[in-house]
Formats: C-alpha cells, structure tokens, sequence
C-alpha cells in the first residue's frame, strides 16, 4: 500500500484520541488568557464564547507577537527604553494591557479581553474540519500554511485539536526507526521518503536568518513580517553563515513567564543562550531548546523521524562545520505531501 492511501483512508479523530484540549473563555483579559497558554505549555488554543458556546477564534504565539509589535513600534527606534528595566516588578503584561486599552473602548472598566488578541496576526487564521475527516483534506489546508485545526463534531461543537505536529507523528510511526541490521518490513511505499532531503525539495530559497547580534525585538519583527514562526541564529564568517542558535515566536513565552520584558532588547544570541541555561536548570540538566540540524543526504522519512522524536517544528539542515545551507518546517512536509496528493490524482485521471 502507499502512504497516499493510507492517509485518505485514516481519518483525522485517530490521531488526537484522548486528547484534552484546552480553551480560553472570550471575557479574560489578556494577562490571564497569555498565562494559560504558557502553564499549559500549548502553542495554541480556541477561544470560546462561555454564553453562547461558539468558537470565536484561536490565540497563540504569533498573534500576541503582533500585539507586542503593535503596542511597542509605538515607541521610536532611538527611544529610552529603561521603563522596561524595572518591569520585573510589575504584573506580567500590565505595560501591554495599559497601552492597548487605549486603543480600543470595546471592553467595560477599560480593560483588554482575550477575544480581541484571538487571530489578531492574520497569519494563522481559525479553520474548522470535520472530525473524521481523512488526514489528506487536513494536509491540503496544511499545506497552506495553517498549523493547527479545529476538529469539530457534526453539531459544530469541538472535538479536538489537530495540528501539523500530530501528522508527522503519525508518519513517524508508519516508519519506525530501524535498529542496524535489522530488515525491513514495512510494506508502506513511499517513494520521496527514500530521497535525500535535498532532492524532495530542490526548489529551496535561502533561509532567512537574523545576526547573534541583532535585538530579541528585531528577530520578533523579521519572523512577523516574512510570516515565518522561527529564525536562525547566525555568525556571520565571509561568505558562510554558522548555525548559532534559533528563535521561534513561542519563545516569547520565556518573556511572560519569567516577566522580564527587558529581555526583548537583549541581543538575540544571549536571549538564547540564557534560555537554554535557565530550562535546562529547571529540568534538571535536560536541555529542551537545542539546535536540530541534518545534512543534505539525509532522507526525508530520517528527517521526520527526527521531528516526531525531538517535537520539534523545523530543522535544519547544514553542511560540514555547522554552515547553513536551508531549513525544512513542517509546512514544507505538507506541501510536499500534498503534491504527491496532486500527482496521484493526475495519475489515476491520465
């Protein structure tokens, strides 16, 4: 059997069984809203009317990104911003809510709800499926960009969570690792999962990186505004970029938490660096924000492999002495999944 059949006849519900997913009432303010996300460690989560029951959009990292963006850009390039030297001491957005409820007298007691941060980006806009709709009608919406969806039952109401993570696992798991010299059994055909990861995509443009030097700021604007969710991290030697580290837009939840807004003015290399120190002393050792890379000759089902197993997004994909060559997101295996989708349709109609 090839994976195109597989993934038509599995429907999306058996990939998120026993899932719990978490909402945020429409009415909370912001703080609240921004503070379940980060205690829950969710990337994302719909946004519920609690009086009518409705959906009313989903909240996650990119759109508080563009509200921090939105209320910050208000302050000039060359402006002092020693007033965030001393915010530990405050609530954790109050400076965000303060500023905000100025632009809007939407809200009673002039304060910021949730609702209004819900799809505030555009970027990642709130899409619905049916629940036991075959994983192939999610990849093609995937395929667009959108990274999560919200499964729903037949009377509206929400099932679940599914996101472009959950299909990688599922791949993952039609490919089990191998241990050496074992023989392979599988009797899933997947011709481009063979390929080097360098074939599969031969059309890859230059990554976008953003300089160890550069503000935690300038990263958040240069992944805004190319629509990206992350950035690597680079030294920049001649003509070679070094692979230093990377930033994603859910890293802004280390801001949050930690209440340190100054750190938004910190070089992003550092900002890094003191991350990774701070979640592997809180992890007793383990360190949870590595930098993920692969070389060009690594196939395509190794790479997804490596993404189910490390949960990552993206990774990267280097050459000899950490120079950086291209990245490979999880977008990308949609849309790779979805034209061999397009391919075999066209196959089947010839």
């Amino acid at each position: 059997m090839d994976i195109i059949s597989v993934l038509n006849k599995t429907p999306c519900c058996d990939l998120i069984k026993g899932q719990e997913p978490i909402t945020i009432d429409s009415s909370v303010s912001v703080e609240e809203g921004c503070k379940k996300l980060v205690e829950h460690q969710f990337t994302s989560a719909p946004v519920i009317d609690n009086k009518t029951g409705k959906i009313v959009g989903i909240l996650d990292y990119r759109d508080l990104v563009a509200f921090i963006l939105l209320v910050f850009s208000k302050e000039k390039d060359n402006a002092n911003h020693d007033i965030f030297l001393d915010y530990d001491r405050g609530s954790k957005i109050k400076y965000i809510v303060e500023n905000a409820s100025k632009l809007s007298k939407e809200d009673e007691n002039n304060k910021l709800s949730i609702h209004l941060l819900a799809d505030l980006s555009l970027k990642n806009p709130t899409n619905t499926l049916l629940y036991n709709s075959p994983i192939l009608k999610a990849i093609d919406i995937f395929s667009q960009g959108i990274h999560r969806l919200l499964l729903v039952k037949e009377d509206g109401s929400l099932y679940g969570i599914l996101s472009q993570s959950d299909i990688v696992k599922y791949l993952a798991s039609l490919f089990p690792i191998q241990v050496p010299g074992q023989k392979n059994n599988n009797s899933i055909k997947w011709e481009i999962g063979e390929k080097p990861i360098r074939l599969a995509r031969p059309e890859i443009t230059e990554v976008i990186t953003v300089d160890r030097h550069a503000t935690v700021m300038d990263a958040l604007r240069l992944m805004y505004n190319s629509t990206i969710s992350s950035v690597a991290i680079v030294e920049n030697v001649g003509t070679k970029k070094l692979l230093r580290g990377n930033i994603s837009m859910t890293d802004i939840k280390e801001v949050i938490k930690h209440n340190k807004w100054r750190l938004l003015w910190y070089p992003v290399g550092s900002f890094f660096e003191e991350i990774r120190k701070k979640q592997e002393f809180e992890n007793n050792g383990y360190d949870k924000v590595p930098v993920y890379t692969v070389g060009t000759e690594t196939s395509v089902i190794k790479v997804i492999q490596k993404l189910a197993v490390i949960k990552g997004h993206r990774i990267w994909i280097v050459s000899e002495g950490d120079n950086l060559r291209s990245v490979y997101s999880l977008t990308d295996f949609m849309k790779l999944l979805k034209t061999e989708l397009d391919n075999s349709k066209n196959q089947q109609q010839n």
